[in-house]
Parts: C-alpha cells; structure tokens; sequence
C-alpha cells in the first residue's frame, strides 16, 4: 500500500509528470513507504526518459553501463543481477577485521554518486563524549551529505543490494549513506564507529540496534595522502577508485572492538570522495519490516574468507 505521504507523487506520475515518474522510480527501487520494486522502477525510468527527462536518461545509462541507446533498449540492457553481485573480498587485517573488494563500483558510478549529494554538503558532525546528540567538533574538519530521498535514487539501490550481498547484512539495517568529502588538510582524527554502552546511546542501540560493521566505497582516487588509517594496528589503506573496504566494529559475541580505532588523513593534494555506511544489528527504518541478527555479523565474517 502507498503512503499517503507520496499519494500525490503517484498521481502526477500517472498524469505522466516526468519528475515524478523519476522520484517513484527512486521510492520503489528503495522501498521508501511502499514495497520495493526494481522492475516497476525501471519502467517509470524509461517513462521519464521517453518523456525528454535528462537525468533519467542518464540514470538509465549508468544502470545500462553504456550509453547512446534509446530508453528502452537502456531498459533491455540492465541486468539487474550483474548490478547487484560484489566482487571477491581480499583479507587485509585479521585485528580488526578488515575486507577490501576490488573494482566493486565503476567509475561511472562513482561519479554519479558525487554528483547526485554534491549539493548537499555541510560540515561533518559526530556523536560527542557518548553523547545521543551530534555536533560538530575540532577533530573532525571534513564535509558531508546525507542519501537522503532527495538524493538517493535507483543506482544507489542497486549498490545497497551490493553492499548486502558483500556484507550478508540486509539492506533493512543500513543507515542512511553518507557521501563524504576530504579537501586538502582535512581530517576526520580517530575514532571508532560503534555507538558507545553504558550511556546515553543505550536507548538508541536498544531500538535500532549496534553498528556491527562499516562499508566505504571510495568514489575517487586523485589525490595523495588521505588513507584510511587503523590507528591501534599500525595499517593504512589507500584504495583505488570504485574500490570498497569493510571493516568489522564489533567482535563475534557483538561486544565494541576497540580495534577498529580508524582515522581519516588528510590528502596533501586533490580531493577525497567516499560512500560511507554504517550496517547495523537490528532494522533501522520504520518503512521496513523489521528483521533482528542479535547485534552480529554472519558467522563467515568472523571465519577466514
């Protein structure tokens, strides 16, 4: 049933409004009120391509992978099972648990996400001395944009299956995507990305559960410097762009692993792109069913892969 809060996206998408038919095609490729639906999705994509609707062109063809085609021949050439199969992971730290997978976005992709949260940016914030409230703070000088509707669409859906099917985490768990931004002598100082116990973030872990892992995509790679470093391992990452890295924060009784202490460096030149999400234990949006993995990760993550 469709939430009567896009009742009347759905209307002007059946009057054939081109911007609508785009937003439904994001709402039903991501499940937001309503069931997800890719076929569905792609049919109100290729509507509003047909309708002259440039960025749903352009939606079609990164989801295509090629392009000067008409909007249906791009619908005939998706296939969406090839969207959403990740590449093999590679074990690159056994404390803390870290997997990188190779080429797991395309180039093109990457851009696209820049470009769709571009707009969005704002200074970083973060969760301050256990507290539930988030601020901004000296040791975090980067900016960010949040996936929200506004910018999530039928390509990030494809790359949250990947992420599900990379991380065995359903996409019911993720919170909203983060597209983060490093310009020359930013830095995000060490930190680590489980929710502190025993506080004030008790309530919120009770409700929606740990963040038991996190997945970065990283959606450029001219710059220097700017690894991902795992402070307490003496490890530093620079990825490739496309490349993803997922690291575990908790261990395999789900208890914070102090381990996965990280740290953003800065770059020394260009800019920093990254998708980063954070997988939880439990369902973190009400639009979607709740489902529960006891505040861990599938037995393989914590097996050599």
């Amino acid at each position: 049933m469709v939430d009567s809060r896009i009742a009347g996206l759905v209307e002007a998408a059946k009057a054939g409004n081109a911007y609508a038919l785009t937003q439904l095609a994001h709402a039903q490729a991501l499940g937001v009120f309503m069931s997800r639906n890719v076929d569905m999705a792609l049919d109100n994509l290729v509507r509003a391509a047909s309708a002259h609707w440039p960025d749903a062109k352009r939606e079609l063809e990164i989801l295509a992978r090629r392009s000067g085609a008409g909007p249906k021949k791009l619908r005939d050439c998706v296939n969406v099972e090839t969207l959403r199969r990740p590449p093999p992971r590679r074990a690159l730290l056994e404390s803390p648990r870290v997997r990188v997978f190779e080429g797991f976005a395309t180039p093109q992709e990457c851009d696209w996400l820049i470009e769709r949260a571009r707009p969005l940016l704002g200074p970083a914030q973060v969760y301050q001395d256990a507290s539930a409230e988030l601020t901004q703070h000296e040791g975090r000088s980067n900016s960010e944009a949040s996936f929200d509707f506004e910018a999530a669409d039928v390509v990030l859906a494809m790359i949250y299956d990947r992420i599900a099917r990379a991380s065995g985490v359903p996409i019911e768990h993720f919170e909203v995507g983060k597209l983060l931004h490093y310009k020359p002598g930013e830095t995000f100082a060490r930190h680590t990305d489980f929710l502190e116990t025993g506080g004030p973030m008790d309530e919120e872990i009770a409700a929606r559960g740990q963040r038991v892992a996190t997945f970065l995509t990283y959606l450029s790679d001219d710059y220097d410097a700017g690894e991902t470093e795992f402070t307490d391992a003496g490890f530093k990452f620079k990825a490739r762009k496309g490349d993803a890295l997922m690291f575990l924060n908790v261990d395999s009784e789900g208890r914070p692993d102090p381990m996965s202490m990280h740290a953003g460096t800065p770059p020394t030149r260009g800019e920093k792109w990254v998708l980063s999400l954070w997988l939880r234990g439990k369902t973190v949006n009400s639009h979607h069913t709740p489902r529960v993995t006891a505040g861990r990760l599938p037995p393989e993550w914590y097996r050599d892969a």
